[in-house]
């Protein structure tokens, strides 16, 4: 029998390389699974958010991704105006077009693009938008957790019929035809953190003093006369003002001693200039420009003209 040598013999393999190849697959497993996770959660988070139409009247729709209101659908009811929906955001007029429907589009098309105006903030951070409440006719506030944000009040100077105006601390900030404008820009403004801060109010007055001069300052701004039995306008007594307990209040001669709540001493001093709904007929045939500032006042505190300038 041939003698083998020791280099003859048969060389033992290493099976680390081996080891190595089962492992490898798993490996690459983990981390494609690692960036599958990672391009997802990406995907979910830049997807676009799902549209809310929310419709205000018939006439002012406003548009909602999640939280966020990223555009506002007004209608437009000047003269001679061919496309009177309008697509507007923070204030400004983006699209107009015959039909609704067309603007909704716009704005779908180009939000999921990326091309509409958007504030900075993530959709996650966005507040919930102001509420509304309507003091009268004349005045609207906004406001958040009950505290005051921003005011909208009718200015009937004529400033190209942009006659309702956003106050912040009593400074006008913005100004458009229509209250419900006024509104959503408000609510896009606070989401966006650039709305102006309103400072907190005074504590109202309540020495006897303070009180009657307010009531006297409202009193010659419309044109009345303040007595010691109340408030009079041609020899005749509309009825009395007061603040008793926080509260101001006014009764109407008329109607006894019935105390009707209200916001100020400038709010009670109008409401008693609105008469009867039966006289409103004498106002609206009389010519508009014969009309003194308290006539006007008096008509825009009518069911038809009110009725008119919602719409």
């Amino acid at each position: 029998m041939p003698h083998t040598t020791p280099a003859q013999q048969p060389p033992v393999r290493c099976t680390l390389p081996h080891l190595k190849r089962i492992a490898a697959p798993d490996e690459q497993a983990i981390a494609q699974d690692e960036l599958n996770q990672y391009v997802a959660e990406q995907a979910e988070a830049i997807a676009p958010e799902e549209l809310t139409v929310i419709e205000i009247n018939p006439h002012h729709f406003e548009i909602f991704a999640g939280k966020q209101l990223i555009a506002y659908i007004s209608y437009d009811n000047a003269e001679f105006v061919t496309q009177p929906w309008v697509v507007m955001v923070n204030g400004v007029e983006m699209f107009r077009h015959n039909t609704q429907a067309r603007c909704f589009r716009y704005i779908e098309w180009h939000y999921k693009d990326g091309t509409l105006p958007l504030p900075l903030p993530a959709p996650a951070q966005f507040p919930e938008v102001p509420t509304i409440t309507e003091i009268s006719f004349y005045d609207q506030e906004a406001s958040v957790d009950d505290q005051l944000v921003a005011s909208v009040s009718y200015d009937h100077e004529n400033y190209q019929d942009l006659f309702w105006c956003v106050l912040v601390n009593d400074v006008e900030i913005f100004r458009d035809t229509k209250p419900e404008r006024c509104h959503s820009y408000v609510k896009q403004q606070y989401q966006q953190g650039t709305l102006p801060v309103q400072q907190a109010f005074e504590e109202p007055c309540t020495t006897g003093n303070e009180i009657m001069v307010q009531i006297f300052n409202a009193c010659e701004q419309h044109g009345l006369e303040l007595l010691d039995d109340g408030i009079y306008q041609d020899d005749k007594k509309l009825g009395e003002v007061g603040f008793t307990d926080g509260n101001w209040w006014f009764i109407r001669a008329a109607s006894g001693q019935q105390k009707v709540a209200c916001s100020s001493a400038d709010e009670a001093v109008r409401m008693l200039l609105v008469v009867e709904a039966g006289n409103w007929e004498d106002l609206l045939d009389k010519p508009f420009d014969q009309l003194s500032q308290q006539e006007w006042r008096l008509l825009m505190e009518s069911e038809p003209v009110r009725e008119l300038v919602a719409v």
